[in-house]
Order: C-alpha cells, then structure tokens, then sequence
C-alpha cells in the first residue's frame, strides 16, 4: 500500500466519525464549500462530506476503491476503457450517486469514475449545467447516462 493510499484511507476513517457516532452533518449548500481536491479519489472525496445525510458505509466504491480511482499508468487503453465501464456499472446501483454526482460536477476531478461517468464526461456535463443553470437536484441520473 503506498503512503498516499493509506493517507487517503486514513482520512476516509475520520471523516466517517460522526456519521458513525449519529452527530448531523450539515450539507454544503454552496459550491465555494466543497473542502476537497481535484486529485481525490471519489471515495476519498466523499468521506469527507455528507451531502444527503448519508454516511459514507453506503458508497458502492469503498468494496473496490482502485477501480474508481483513476488511470493507472500499467493500464493500456482497452484495460482502462474496461475498468471505467465496470465502474460505471458499480455506480448505477449507489445510494450515494446523486451526492457524488453533485460533488463531482462542482469540483470538475482530473480523473477517476465519479457516480458512473469518467473525469472528461463529467468536464462536459459540468459546462451544460453551468451553460444551462440546471439545478442539479432535479436531473435524473439514469437518463443523464
């Protein structure tokens, strides 16, 4: 395990503390609120946020981080074109997709499977929100895909 992996890992166990221990975590209301990096995994991103009043356990993710977390420079393009599919595919089933859609779609990630699109789809549907003023709540994820 390198030490970014257990950095993040790390970081995900005290972000879930108080979702653990019942305390509320207020949703971010603003995108200026969004505390995270560009560069996180979705995982990681979202363990340190609540965005629905959902704890972090309930990420279809967190079984298998690596396929979600982006490019790996091993990868050939076919391999990495298959793994965001089956990552894509984790994420149809998420509870937690909208919320990391909505993270997503504000801190525009670099890289990675976020709630079943890749970082340069996520790049277009981010400028048609921002173009269109869309309200994120109100779009239909499955129809979006």
């Amino acid at each position: 395990m390198t030490a970014y992996r257990s950095q993040a890992l790390a970081l995900g166990a005290q972000a879930t503390k108080p979702a653990a221990e019942g305390r509320a975590i207020r949703p971010i209301t603003h995108s200026n609120e969004v505390p995270v990096s560009r560069h996180l995994s979705p995982l990681t991103a979202l363990a340190g946020l609540d965005l629905r009043g959902m704890p972090i356990t309930g990420a279809q993710c967190r079984f298998d981080p690596e396929l979600h977390a982006g490019p790996n420079a091993e990868e050939t393009p076919d391999e990495r074109a298959a793994r965001e599919l089956v990552a894509a595919e984790v994420c149809q089933s998420c509870p937690l997709r909208s919320a990391c859609f909505e993270l997503a779609i504000r801190i525009r990630p670099e890289s990675g499977v976020w709630a079943g699109f890749t970082a340069a789809e996520l790049a277009i549907l981010a400028d048609l929100v921002e173009a269109t003023d869309s309200d994120l709540s109100a779009l239909d994820l499955n129809e979006v895909a």
